[in-house]
Parts: C-alpha cells; structure tokens; sequence
C-alpha cells in the first residue's frame, strides 16, 4: 500500500485528525498577497482545509484544489458544493499535467509527501505559474515537529521530511528557481519562490 491508499484510510477522519490554527495560515498567505479575483491552485488540497481561508480573501478569484486521493476530494466536493468558483480535481501532480496556470499555487502541508520535490516544483513554476505569480510551500508547523509526526505515524510517510530551509532554498536555486523568501522557527516553516 502507497501513499493514496494511506490518504484514502484517513479521509474520513481527516477533519478531526488536523489542527487548523487559522492565524498561522492566515500568516502563511499573506506572504503571496492574495488579491481579489486571483487564480490559485491548491496542490495537495485534501479535504480542502485552505478554501473558506482562500474564498475569504479570494471571493471572486478561480480555486482549483488538487489531489492524490479521491477519498479526501470526495469530502472536499461534498463540504464545498455550494460554494462558486471552486473546483476539485484528482491529479497526481508528479506523474500528470495541467494545462492551466494560475497566479498563485500553494503547496500547504504537502511538500513532504512529493517523491521528486525540485523537480516538481521547477516544473509548477515553468508550466502552471503565470508571469509575476508566486509559488509558496507552507507549513503551519516546525520541520522538528512535521518530521517526527510522519516518522512515528505510518510506514508509508515515514520518510517524507523536510530538510532546513535554507538548505531546500538553495536546491531551489541550483535549479534556476527565484526564492524570495525562506523561513523556518519553531512555529512555520515556507519558501515563496516568483516566477518573474
């Protein structure tokens, strides 16, 4: 069993499994200035935790949330069904392509989890990120923290860790990727990489 099959066992408990601390993503997305009528792509969107944060401050703007599981899109379709603008969609961002691109695409709590991490996120910001737009890996949690989290949780997530964040920010730009900004305490970790 892989990483879908984890994710598929969880979903219906996902809501009460995670915490939502809704000033630490609020602190999160407020490094990619969020502006009305933004289009932005929710890569690793689960059960869709990020939109009622997102809509708030992107009442009119296009969301479309992305995932592995088909069990958390299927709670995410039913949570957010009346809601406009919204769009869920199974995808498996390192084995598929979307042809659309998006002002903003965020990765929240899910970097971890992608096998091929820079390449993946070059090809994000080449194909999927407009001209000026913002990129952000989040995470409202410390990498300590994440890490030890994944370690004792399941075998399948086991090893999906972060590494510091200046050691990630300089992957980054090995590859040609413009990071404007990296940080990490005891609280948040993220990089906003600009597409410009």
């Amino acid at each position: 069993m892989g990483q879908v099959e984890f994710f598929d066992s969880i979903a219906k408990e996902w809501d009460t499994i995670i915490e939502v601390n809704e000033e630490k993503i609020n602190i999160l997305l407020s490094k990619i200035n969020i502006k009305d009528n933004t289009s932005i792509l929710d890569v690793g969107t689960g059960t869709g935790v990020l939109i009622p944060f997102l809509k708030k401050i992107n009442p009119n703007g296009g969301i479309k949330g992305i995932d592995i599981s088909q069990g958390m899109l299927d709670i995410a379709n039913e949570k957010f069904k009346n809601i406009d603008n919204v769009t869920f969609e199974l995808v498996d961002i390192e084995t598929s392509t979307i042809n659309e691109s998006y002002d903003k695409i965020i990765l929240y709590s899910m970097f971890p989890h992608l096998k091929d991490k820079t390449s993946t996120i070059k090809f994000l910001v080449e194909k999927n990120l407009k001209e000026n737009g913002k990129l952000i890996i989040a995470h409202s949690n410390s990498r300590f923290f994440l890490n030890n989290m994944h370690k004792e949780k399941d075998e399948r997530v086991s090893k999906d860790i972060l590494i510091p964040v200046i050691e990630q920010k300089l992957l980054f730009e090995e590859v040609g990727l413009n990071v404007v900004d990296a940080f990490e305490n005891d609280e948040i970790y993220y990089l906003v990489i600009s597409k410009s």
